[in-house]
């Protein structure tokens, strides 16, 4: 089974062509179509070729894996060594690199879902098998262009979700969920499917690699290197695929291929001395009786095989998932399994990472089957289908146009957060995590606040471009190149392990400059891959980044952009990022005489001052940095004094420039203002840091002594006759008081609705104090209308610089289809940056299902409830609209309530789970548990959505949902497989703080209602185990006397124990339930329908209607014919074709007890006589039909009943016609429906003759 760690199979394909040369500037159609043609032939000669040594050497055309992945022959190496191909919930990672504030209702404002003409049929994806395009995630978006694509595939569906399902479960939704038809091919052939399709593509994924390293395949370790190799020299390697994907990169300059990094880290043989598997030098498996030392365990660094390392593409490893998005690099946890670079020749990659551990997705299983992956190549989707995105946003900007892939590419690279341990890339974060937000918005301010232009060098003599830029003070100032690069050269195979040899063809440089000052672009050392990031001259990687942390406002820095040597093919574009720039130069403030008052000293925050000795004018104290608190009050210190012993009254005025607009005289910005100062003299008083100067932010301080006594003359601008100017660089440091509400959690857009919907939001402390007691506020409107506010204190601690989870206890009401803004405002007193206070945000509730019909017979004391056409969906049955629980559930049951109207609803759940509170049972207490495990089992998917809990101590509890594939109700033991995880935070309920371990049911602890979001993906049998964390405990009740389990919601979900055991006491669980009280459960498959009407009908007997011999029944569930009494062997139809003289009744079957008989009919049988078919030119054409349709033709000259049918070989009809008294030509189509190939013969009946043709469905 398929659970946690899905890997890639990469395919690989050796080629023998070169592509011509290009310029890399336009899309060459030309020449990618002859490649694709000419690879195609290749790739079937190759195919042919394969086949043929398969069966000589004993390989496997197609292996599967032990994942649920397979591995397909594609190639063979240049030692005749076999090449394989192999394939490595969506909501968090949306969330983990911001998708989410890119979608509809979103933070970011921009709507964007993937939905616009512009970029249909412009995202693919390659994968292990075909995607099932009936999967209600995906219906009818899917194009599957292969002419034989393989067998549907779980790996393809999860992967094609992840980049574009609706969002019908909503933490199921895709990246790109609006997409409006989505191009996909299985692997097989992938090379010269990938040159056809590059023209007309912007985005495709390949979450595939090829099997190299360690494998684990049928119950045995392989080590895939070459024979007498001790490590498999795929890892790192630029081979044949890596060129040709680069080629096609490169004469298809709009098109960016996104590849797994693959999973390799945790697979890494047996221990030394423990047998394993490896090719000979025939290219043949043979088992190894020992693994000796020395043999690579493709753990560390240098584990991306073949083209992941390809220059031109972007590779993506995988995270843990954020699910409340980044803050700080320390939240960025790398997987147990992502494959790390260097390449052989030092160049960076991964590129960026995602998030690829727990993702939700759709699979293959049927059209509503839901499942959590692992794996790279789930972090690759989920970067490929948000980077289509951000093209249909520059679109939108730019109509008719597209960022080249190397600006798509680097505008990733430019805005990723900081990830790992220390500054710049790193070998196992690459640039660090995809942040969707920052690069939309470096797409939004273009030329203001940011910049991106699409440039070219040339082989001139002054190939430079150099641009200046001015500081905007707006963080750090970031520039960055990146360059599509021709292919560079495979190095032979014999030498292929670990040569470094350098593959950047084309060598751009990138630099800033300020003064005397440069400033040079990030590098790493491949020879100390654990070493962190320093700056320098970077010779290997086709994207450059410099990033300047000590930046001065309004301070002119100079971008150059140049190039080593000659550049191959005359020419090559490149894309020019930058951020923090779009400043302005500040005003010049000067007096024109040297002499009189001087400023000596000042002192604020951490600056400590003393100016130099003698007369001065204007001093730039710019490279002192104070480092200041948005909306801070603090003492200034400013000691004046004369340069000529003039003693002069003079005022002085101190200004910060809070918005970076380049000037002092917006509102607030004067920040103090002296009195006259005669003589030598201070000036204390206390500033206010003004509105605008949020955290990250850099800006000046400007400090103008004027020799006046009138406050009106001093101006922050301009020339005055005697005194001193002085500027100093500040930066808006963390706040010791802010708090904000960064998001909300629940409900997201899609979300059904729910008459009792509870709100739960983030609350974050911004600042450096640890504090409590935050009030919080929100506010709920319909459109004008305010349908519900809320208030209420989060009591406990919330620590420095992180983050807690809040739900508001009182519930409120939504109704399908609706929007409705939600607004939430954090209090608390002196926080010091009333920005991120409030939080507006916005969701639409899903649209209610569509009602079901169904019919209900009452038969004596029972109803017969039936569901017409039922789905693979819940069905519940009331006794009126408002009723709190169903009486019966399932498309067909039966109950002994009458009633006048039954009401039938779709996928509504109107009951709870578990026990409504935890005074049910007398006796219980609270601990700090950790390991313990409620066992449930699920009908269908579902999510688990709030629940109440009893919290005797605050901190933070996990919940760990696995599905159990064993359990031992012995002993206690049972095997599983991790589907996902919820950390909530709790905060303490009982009023007096109990005593852990002690009998302590306190009946004041009324619990709260906590937001869990746990998705139980398929049916099945599974555990929650929880872990109290942070000195968290809980509740759960204890010495329980009589057997509680289990706790249902009939068809959907059951409590049926947990892990207490006890030796020689099977029943010993049964005197504990654990922690979940009063669970809402809402089903995957779709929101709630509404109650449907259905009034019952009394059941009657059943009425026979005889023509000819066939005799018809009315309408009932099931039927049984009899002849003279007997029961007839299979005659269980609605019609039966009597073949002998009798008396004949049916038994109609309504439902459980209610089966009623009907009046007997004597039948006479005239026998009917065989006779040749030409007798009335009865013909069938075609026949062999393909499609199972025909036409038939004859001719009759008597006047009789006319009685055609089409039976397959078991006699079963597939079809039949009935025409009264008939006599002339007749001429009709058969359609008989969905017919499978076979034999069928074709009855024609009339005057009592049978005329019988085969008919061959092919």
């Amino acid at each position: 089974m398929h659970k946690f760690s899905v890997r890639v199979l990469l395919i690989m394909i050796t080629v023998g062509f070169s592509l011509p040369l290009f310029s890399q500037l336009r899309t060459n159609t030309e020449v990618l179509k002859q490649a694709a043609v000419r690879q195609a032939a290749k790739e079937k000669e190759l195919y042919a070729r394969l086949q043929t040594l398969a069966k000589e050497k004993g390989w496997e055309m197609v292996i599967k894996r032990p994942n649920g992945g397979i591995a397909i022959l594609v190639g063979i190496d240049d030692f005749g060594n076999p090449l394989y191909n192999a394939t490595d919930n969506n909501i968090a990672a949306a969330a983990t690199i911001g998708t989410i504030h890119l979608w509809p209702g979103g933070s970011t404002g921009l709507n964007l879902s993937g939905s616009s003409n512009a970029v249909k049929n412009k995202l693919a994806l390659w994968d292990g098998g075909s995607v099932r395009g009936t999967h209600v995630e995906l219906t009818g978006r899917v194009v599957q262009r292969d002419n034989n694509p393989g067998a549907q595939s779980d790996h393809a569906t999860h992967v094609a979700g992840t980049l574009i399902a609706t969002g019908v479960n909503p933490v199921a939704k895709g990246m790109s969920f609006g997409q409006q038809q989505l191009v996909a091919y299985d692997f097989a052939g992938d090379a010269s499917e990938m040159l056809n399709e590059a023209p007309n593509l912007l985005v495709s994924n390949h979450s595939y690699g090829s099997l190299a390293g360690w494998e684990f395949n049928n119950n045995r370790w392989e080590f895939w290197g070459l024979a007498g190799s001790t490590e498999d020299y795929q890892f790192g390697n630029y081979g044949n695929i890596a060129q040709l994907w680069d080629s096609i990169a490169y004469n298809a300059p709009f098109y960016l291929i996104v590849k797994s990094a693959g999973n390799k880290r945790n697979e890494n043989g047996p221990a030394e001395g423990q047998p394993f598997w490896r090719r000979n030098a025939s290219g043949v498996f043979e088992q190894v009786p020992s693994r000796p030392p020395g043999l690579s365990s493709n753990n560390g660094f240098d584990i991306i095989q073949s083209y992941g390392n390809s220059k031109n593409i972007l590779t993506v490893g995988a995270v843990n998932a954020i699910g409340f998005g980044y803050n700080n690099p320390q939240d960025v946890m790398q997987s147990t399994f992502t494959s790390w670079g260097p390449t052989d020749d030092g160049r960076i990659k991964p590129d960026v990472v995602a998030n690829g551990v727990g993702l939700l997705s759709s699979i293959a299983t049927s059209d509503n089957a839901y499942a959590t992956f692992s794996g790279t190549s789930m972090s690759s989707p989920s970067a490929a289908g948000s980077l289509l995105l951000l093209q249909e946003y520059y679109n939108q900007l730019h109509p008719g146009t597209f960022m080249r892939s190397a600006s798509l590419k680097g505008l990733v690279i430019h805005t990723a957060d900081e990830a790992g341990g220390g500054p710049g890339p790193d070998y196992q974060n690459g640039w660090g995590l995809i942040n969707m937000v920052r690069a939309a918005s470096v797409i939004t301010a273009n030329n203001t606040t940011h910049l991106m232009q699409e440039r070219q060098l040339d082989n001139t003599d002054n190939a430079t471009y150099s641009l200046p830029v001015v500081a905007s003070g707006n963080g750090k100032i970031v520039a960055t190149i990146s360059w599509t690069d021709p292919k560079a050269d495979v190095e032979p195979l014999a030498t292929a392990l670990n040569n470094a040899t350098r593959k950047l063809v084309n060598d751009l440089d990138i630099v800033i400059k300020r003064g005397a000052t440069t400033y040079r672009p990030w590098v790493l050392n491949p020879a100390v891959p654990t070493a962190d990031a320093t700056t320098g001259d970077n010779i290997l990687d086709n994207v450059e980044k410099v990033e300047i942390s000590d930046v001065i406002p309004g301070q002119t820095y100079t971008i150059e952009i140049t190039k080593k040597g000659t550049l191959a093919r005359g020419l090559q574009a490149y894309t020019l990022i930058a951020s923090g720039v779009g400043g302005q130069p500040y005003c010049a403030s000067n007096p024109t005489s040297t002499s009189g008052a001087r400023i000596d000293s000042v002192s604020f925050s951490n600056v400590q001052n003393k100016n130099v000795a003698g007369c001065t004018s204007y001093s730039n104290f710019t490279g002192v940095t104070g480092n200041l608190q948005p909306g801070q009050t603090l003492p200034l210190f400013i000691r004046l004094n004369s340069c000529d012993a003039t003693s002069v009254g003079k005022i002085v005025k101190v200004y910060i420039d809070a918005n970076n607009d380049g000037d002092f005289t917006d509102a607030g910005e004067n920040v103090a203002t002296s009195g006259v100062i005669n003589g030598n003299g201070d000036f204390s008083t206390n500033i206010t840091m003004p509105a605008g100067l949020t955290p990250g932010k850099v800006t000046i301080l400007r400090i103008v002594m004027q020799e006046t006594s009138t406050a009106a003359d001093v101006t922050p601008c301009g020339t005055y006759a005697r005194g001193e100017t002085q500027d100093y660089r500040i930066m808006a440091s963390t706040p010791s008081l802010d708090f904000g509400v960064p998001g909300l959690i629940s409900p997201i857009s899609g979300d059904c609705a729910n008459p009792a919907q509870y709100l739960t939001v983030r609350v974050r402390n911004y600042g450096t104090a640890d504090k409590n007691n935050i009030s919080l506020q929100a506010v709920i409107k319909q459109g004008a209308t305010t349908i519900a506010t809320l208030n209420a204190t989060y009591t406990d601690s919330i620590y420095a610089l992180t983050e807690e989870t809040y739900t508001f206890q009182t519930p409120f009401a939504t109704l399908p289809s609706t929007t409705y803004t939600v607004t939430v405002t954090a209090t608390f007193p002196g926080d010091q940056d009333p920005s991120n206070n409030v939080l507006s945000t916005s969701f639409t509730t899903g649209a209610a299902g569509t009602n079901p019909a169904g019919t209900a017979i009452v038969c004596g004391t029972t109803a017969q409830l039936s569901v017409t056409s039922p789905t693979n969906e819940l069905y519940n049955w009331y006794t009126s609209t408002t009723a709190p629980a169903p009486i019966a559930t399932g498309p067909n049951v039966s109950t002994t309530t009458i009633v006048p109207t039954y009401y039938l609803s779709k996928n509504e759940i109107s009951t709870k789970l578990g026990p409504q509170n935890k005074m049910v049972f007398p006796e219980g207490g609270y601990n700090s548990f950790t390991g313990n495990m409620v066992r449930i089992t699920t009908s269908m998917p579902v999510t688990l959505e709030t629940v109440r809990l009893y919290i005797g101590t605050s901190g933070k509890i996990t919940f760990l949902l696995r599905e159990i594939v064993s359990y031992n109700e012995t002993t206690g033991a049972y095997s599983y497989f991790p589907v996902a995880s919820r950390t909530i935070d709790v905060t303490a309920t009982a009023p007096t703080p109990p005593v852990l371990g002690q009998q302590n049911n306190d009946p004041n602890d009324l619990g709260a209602i906590f937001y869990l979001g746990l998705n139980i993906p398929t049916a099945g049998n599974y555990g929650i185990v929880i872990q109290c964390e942070n000195g968290a405990s809980i509740f759960r009740n204890n010495n329980i006397t009589t057997n509680p389990y289990p706790f249902s919601i009939p068809g959907v979900i059951s409590i049926t124990g947990n892990s207490a055991i006890l030796a020689g006491d099977p029943n010993y669980f049964q005197k504990f339930y654990y922690f979940l009280y009063d669970v809402t459960v809402k089903v995957s498959s779709g929101c709630p329908s509404a109650r449907v009407a259905v009034v019952p009908t009394t059941a009657t007997a059943p009425v026979i209607t005889v023509a000819g011999n066939v005799l018809t029944s009315t309408a009932a569930v099931s039927y049984q014919w009899f002849k003279n009494g007997v029961a007839i062997s299979g005659a269980f139809n609605q019609t039966y074709t009597a073949t002998e003289s009798g008396t004949y009744r049916v038994d109609a079957y309504y439902g459980p007890g209610c089966t009623l008989s009907s009046s007997d009919v004597t039948v006479t049988v005239t026998p009917v006589v065989n006779v040749d078919p030409d007798e009335i030119g009865l013909i069938v054409s075609p026949n062999p039909t393909t499609t199972g349709q025909f036409d038939i033709q004859l001719q009759t000259r008597t006047r009789a009943n006319l009685h055609i049918a089409l039976l397959n070989t078991a006699g079963q009809k597939v079809y039949q016609k009935t025409v009264s008294n008939f006599i002339g030509r007749f001429t009709e189509t058969v359609r008989p429906g969905n017919v499978s190939a076979g034999i069928y013969y074709l009855q024609v009946q009339h005057d009592k003759k049978m005329y019988v043709l085969k008919v061959v469905v092919l």
